[in-house]
């Protein structure tokens, strides 16, 4: 099983200007007390505020809508939704964008095999043991995945 971890889904970046208003690169503006009941600060007119929105990994792999895995790569969605179809456990591949990047979403198809497919896929130590994509580098392949697929 692996640790919990936030996944960034945005970062979003802009400069504080007055009274508590931030405009963004995009070119809106949005005002402090429109995202936190806190009182907003006293920054300097101009500093550069960086917003960022995640989720825990949890969330997305806990069952939510029958979502037990995702992934960046579509060869390794397909090879485990045929792996869970060995096991009786039928799913369908659902294409999401998510961290500006394509993700493969496997979603079981029968409310009642979410917890089997969940421990066959990354929760217990007789399964899978699966780590998702983010926790890799951008640049390296999901080495559990791989690690699965040769038989180590």
């Amino acid at each position: 099983m692996y640790s919990e971890k936030n996944v960034k889904l945005i970062n979003i970046k802009g400069t504080y200007t007055e009274a508590g208003k931030i405009e963004l690169e995009s070119n809106k503006t949005i005002k402090w007390n429109e995202f936190s009941d806190l009182k907003f600060p006293k920054l300097p007119n101009g500093i550069k505020i960086e917003l960022n929105i995640s989720f825990e990994e949890n969330d997305l792999l806990n069952g939510m809508d029958g979502a037990v895995w995702a992934t960046f790569d579509l060869r390794q969605a397909e090879i485990i939704q045929n792996s869970m179809l060995a096991q009786q456990i039928n799913s369908e591949i659902k294409s999401i964008d998510l961290v500006e990047k394509e993700t493969f979403l496997i979603s079981i198809l029968d409310t009642n095999d979410v917890k089997d497919a969940i421990d066959f896929i990354w929760k217990s130590n007789s399964g899978l043991r699966l780590k998702p994509d983010w926790n890799y580098t951008e640049d390296e392949r999901n080495e559990s995945f791989e690690q699965w697929l040769s038989g180590q």
